[in-house]
């Protein structure tokens, strides 16, 4: 999947360390992410036309689209979130979740309802409508 989704394509090893160098030498502390590395490396070579290129959401006949994410996500920066929302903001209601986590649906009453009442209503949280961090345990 992530071959035909994106257009990272190192043709081969050589390409594909040098791709991680320069990610090392952006964010010498970061260390990159595994998930990441594993994918672009299966596609070191791969033949095929990328079917699903990164473009601009262009959302049409749908409801309104709840978009709820972790503003401290380790594997999904909440910038990108925030950048899909401003594209596509007649068409999307984005509910941060405050606290950590890449999953959010269970982590609080507030996460829950937002996506329960969506998904079995249709029913949207108000625009700028935030559901707080679960209390440390």
């Amino acid at each position: 999947m992530f071959c035909q989704d994106w257009r990272i394509r190192p043709k081969d090893y050589r390409e594909f360390a040098g791709l991680t160098q320069a990610e090392l030498r952006a964010a010498p502390h970061m260390r990159g992410s595994p998930r990441i590395h594993a994918a672009v490396a299966g596609c070191v070579g791969w033949p095929y036309k990328v079917n699903n290129p990164q473009h601009r959401p262009q959302i049409t006949e749908a409801p309104k689209i709840l978009m709820l994410h972790s503003l401290h996500d380790p594997a999904n920066n909440y910038a990108w979130a925030t950048n899909v929302h401003r594209q596509t903001r007649r068409t999307t209601v984005l509910v941060p979740y405050e606290g950590a986590g890449h999953s959010v649906y269970g982590r609080t009453n507030c996460t829950r309802k937002a996506v329960d009442d969506y998904l079995l209503e249709l029913k949207l949280p108000n625009t700028g409508h935030r559901c707080a961090p679960a209390a440390s345990s």
